[in-house]
């Protein structure tokens, strides 16, 4: 594979004035919400501390999140509405550029997304109001020390939703046709244009698809583009779909909320050639988000021409060092985001201080000031080799720390390798090889094949062991099973390679798990006649919110029967016996094979012996409590750093 990445660190210039901006490579930071503003919009150090650990990556352009340009306060969102703000968005720009990356800040006004007024229901005075405050926040902007300002007329908020027809029905100048839904987007720039000056760059993010029917399309955006160049924008942005709505979920939550965050069931590269039907209408520089996680699609993009510049999200919250690490010919260093939605589908939607899954310091840059190489150091038994053991062993030998990892299969990985089995979830395979390599290369020495019990362990004479033994199957307790039905545990499934399901086939559990291992046997051809019984109100509530609308769809495709409130009695040699918990009636499905999917439940590990030998002992991840891949990761590191 050609390893020439050169292309995207070629300067691009941009402005229209007198004076140019230059920024030094062809990779931006995408501006994404992370609720690190305090509660009255002002800028925290925690916020300062993330923007410049990203800053010190490499990347040639920060872009903050929205700025509110009116008084709405939601969600910890940054403030531009005001001067009061401007003193410490100074603070937060010139820690951007004293290391080392272009300042962007973004500007933008929620409308129905923040379940305001929207096209329909603004007054003329009202609309006129907004547009000069878009200016005036522009205008704090620059006088905070910002290099640019982006406009935000994407996925559904003020701009966006004049620009759709699906939400804009206007009979006026800013309603009816393309020319006349884009007038706010136009009038906005102008005033924008008017308050920073010719010499100061404008960004206009709009959306190229909002992937609803009767929404924005890509000849909808690529006139809007056109418009936007003419009114005196210096970089086009390239996103789609829409967001959560408020108060019409049908608009967003739906329908094409994943086509904003896109889970890992979208491709990567995404919106690529939507971008780039679009760059061939204008004459500025445009820039394109979606999925861009891996060096050599980056690079692509760019060396194809289908866009000028790559937009990076979470990417950039797995990995800060993404560009450095290009730039270092370390690709294989690189921790690949695996568009699991943890950040913003689980935290960011419970309006949470947005964390990685696979970075445990994302949100918390602090306290890589406080890590140090180990003043004393110890030698450390870490007793499994799944997410949280390696993360721990990573740590500790970063530590100067003496540390041997023992493994009872005979590869390291874990539960993580089976997670990256259902369909369209193989991305999930790369940070265990990221994780594996780090192992690797960290000097950790790695046992194989090798059963620890409290007895080697004494023998082995550790000061510290951490025992990351992980988790198991449950397996049914409070009904009883015949042995004449076929039953077979989920993991088997996805491990094993079975060839065949006897039906009709009943998924005992609806968790994520149970979701997922039912879509494998469907897309394997396994079995046609299931059923998933689920004694909650509804299946894979475990899972981001997302990827669950995804998968629920998919499953409704395969003409999976899903029945919830059912409560497990007994399991005979040919069905099952439940209860449903919403009219106590009896309720009896006709099975040959039974999925055994109840959860996942800790691996003990006899660790009071270990004590009271004197050995520190410490567990984590599924063998302390089973969770997901976030909680294992930060177990890990927070074992790894504290001894």
């Amino acid at each position: 594979m050609d390893n020439d990445f050169s292309v995207l660190f070629q300067p691009l210039t941009i402005g229209r004035g007198m004076r140019k901006l230059t920024l030094k490579n062809r990779m931006i930071m995408a501006p994404m919400v992370t609720c690190f503003a305090d509660s009255h919009g002002e800028v925290t150090q925690r916020l300062v501390d993330y923007h410049i650990e990203r800053a010190k990556g490499g990347v040639g352009t920060i872009i903050t999140e929205a700025m509110d340009v009116d008084d709405q306060m939601l969600f910890h969102r940054l403030g531009i509405f005001h001067d009061r703000f401007i003193t410490e968005l100074e603070y937060l720009a010139n820690s951007i550029k004293e290391n080392g990356a272009v300042a962007v800040a973004q500007i933008n006004q929620t409308g129905i997304r923040g379940n305001l007024p929207g096209p329909d229901d603004l007054t003329k005075a009202k609309i006129q109001e907004l547009i000069e405050a878009f200016g005036k926040a522009a205008d704090r902007v620059k006088r905070a020390g910002f290099d640019g300002v982006m406009i935000h007329g994407a996925h559904g908020y003020l701009i966006s939703s004049f620009l759709s027809p699906l939400t804009n029905h206007r009979s006026d100048k800013y309603g009816g046709n393309r020319e006349k839904r884009a007038k706010l987007a136009v009038e906005v720039i102008h005033s924008v244009r008017s308050a920073v000056g010719e010499d100061f760059p404008i960004f206009f993010r709009m959306n190229g698809d909002d992937f609803l029917p009767g929404g924005i399309t890509v000849e909808d955006a690529m006139f809007t583009a056109s418009l936007a160049e003419q009114a005196g924008t210096d970089v086009i942005s390239i996103g789609g779909g829409v967001g959560i709505v408020a108060h019409d979920l049908s608009l967003g939550d739906n329908k094409s909320y994943f086509q904003m965050i896109m889970p890992m069931y979208v491709p990567r590269g995404c919106r690529v050639e939507l971008a780039a039907q679009i760059k061939n209408k204008i004459k500025i520089p445009l820039s394109v988000a979606g999925r861009i996680n891996d060096p050599y699609l980056a690079r692509d993009v760019i060396a194809g021409k289908k866009a000028d510049l790559v937009d990076l999200g979470r990417q950039m919250l797995a990995d800060p060092y993404f560009p450095q690490k290009i730039a270092e010919g370390k690709t294989e260093d690189i921790r690949q985001c695996i568009a699991c939605n943890y950040c913003h589908g689980k935290r960011m939607r419970a309006i949470k201080h947005v964390h990685c899954a696979i970075n445990p310091i994302t949100g918390r840059e602090v306290e890589i000031k406080s890590i140090h190489r180990a003043a004393e150091p110890r030698k450390v038994m870490v007793v499994g080799g799944g997410i949280a053991g390696m993360e721990a062993a990573i740590w500790l030998a970063k530590r100067n720390h003496c540390v041997a990892l023992y493994e009872k299969s005979h590869h390291l990985g874990g539960q993580i390798l089976l997670a990256s089995l259902p369909p369209q979830k193989e991305e999930i395979n790369t940070f265990a090889e990221y994780l594996i390599h780090q192992v690797k290369k960290s000097g950790v020495a790695i046992h194989l094949h090798q059963e620890v019990t409290p007895e080697f362990v004494l023998q082995q004479n550790p000061d510290v062991v951490i025992v990351a033994t992980g988790g198991r199957q449950i397996q049914p307790s409070s009904f009883p099973i015949d042995p004449n039905m076929v039953r077979i545990p989920a993991w088997k499934i996805l491990s094993d390679g079975i060839a065949k399901l006897t039906e009709p086939v009943v998924v005992l559990g609806g968790g994520f798990v149970a979701a997922e291992v039912t879509e494998y046997i469907c897309q394997k051809g396994l079995a046609q006649d299931i059923t998933i019984v689920e004694m909650r109100d509804a299946i894979a509530l475990d899972l981001e919110p997302s990827f669950r609308q995804m998968l629920i769809g998919k499953l409704q495709d395969f003409r999976v029967k899903m029945l919830t409130h059912f409560l497990i009695k007994e399991v005979t040699g040919s069905e099952i016996i439940g209860e449903n918990l919403k009219n106590n009636h009896t309720f009896r499905l006709r099975a040959n094979t039974v999925v055994i999917a109840l959860g996942t439940e800790s691996v003990d590990f006899p660790v009071e012996a270990l004590k009271k030998s004197g050995i520190k002992a410490l567990v984590i991840g599924d063998a302390k409590e089973p969770h997901g891949i976030a909680e294992a990761v930060r177990d890990g590191f927070c074992a790894g750093t504290s001894i």
